[in-house]
């Protein structure tokens, strides 16, 4: 079967790396075991990753602050993350998505479904390449690199943040739903619901200019 990404899983618990690798690899996933946050950022230096799986809650540290560290560090080639946890209250999914998360999963988890939710996600990410994207109000962007370019001033946002641009200059002139927004950069219509992307959307303001990005009260979102 060919192979559908690589995989680091994270979490301190042997058996649930193991039971995590044994019921993805079938899906075509090539996965490496982390037993810890050492480990973890050990093989994202060395290899070329497309998923970090991990566990919130983990002995030295927490699956959130992890995140932070991975998208402050510009010279990885950045991976999708998605952290996993029996904690399902708000504050915690809102708090892991504004730290670069792309998912969030409750416990138990089911293989199809995550598998399925991985796929989605490159998936995008390869239709997000062929893209031709014209510059609008004076906003053009580097893929490579994150960089997004103002007026000739480059700036590196977040994931989520330059995803979020990426997807409305895709599309200009058209005012985009929260529930749009969530569906294209998150693939989860649910993210819409929290407070989470008026957040992002609140901070490319502040990077970019109050102008860089218009809402119309009680729809959504556009570059226009």
């Amino acid at each position: 079967m060919a192979k559908s990404g690589l995989i680091i899983i994270c979490d301190n618990d042997v058996i649930t790396l193991m039971n995590l690798k044994d019921s993805l690899e079938p899906f075509g996933f090539e996965i490496i075991p982390a037993n810890n946050k050492k480990e973890l950022f050990h093989f994202l230096q060395h290899y070329s990753t497309d998923f970090v799986l991990m566990n919130l809650d983990l002995q030295e540290t927490d699956g959130i602050s992890i995140c932070l560290e991975i998208r402050q560090q510009k010279d990885l080639k950045q991976p999708f993350v998605i952290i996993y946890s029996q904690k399902i209250d708000d504050f915690i999914q809102i708090t892991a998505f504004n730290s670069g998360a792309d998912d969030y999963l409750a416990t138990p988890l089911k293989s199809n479904i995550v598998a399925a939710r991985l796929k989605a996600m490159l998936k995008r990410k390869k239709d997000q390449q062929t893209e031709k994207i014209i510059p609008q109000k004076g906003i053009s962007i580097d893929k490579e690199s994150f960089k997004i370019f103002k007026d000739g001033t480059s700036y590196i946002l977040p994931k989520k943040e330059f995803e979020i641009i990426y997807f409305l200059l895709s599309n200009p002139n058209k005012v985009f739903t929260r529930e749009e927004i969530a569906i294209s950069v998150w693939g989860r219509v649910e993210v819409a619901k929290q407070r989470t992307i008026d957040i992002h959307v609140r901070n490319i303001r502040k990077t970019l200019g109050n102008d860089s990005i218009k809402t119309l009260k009680g729809i959504g979102y556009s570059i226009v």
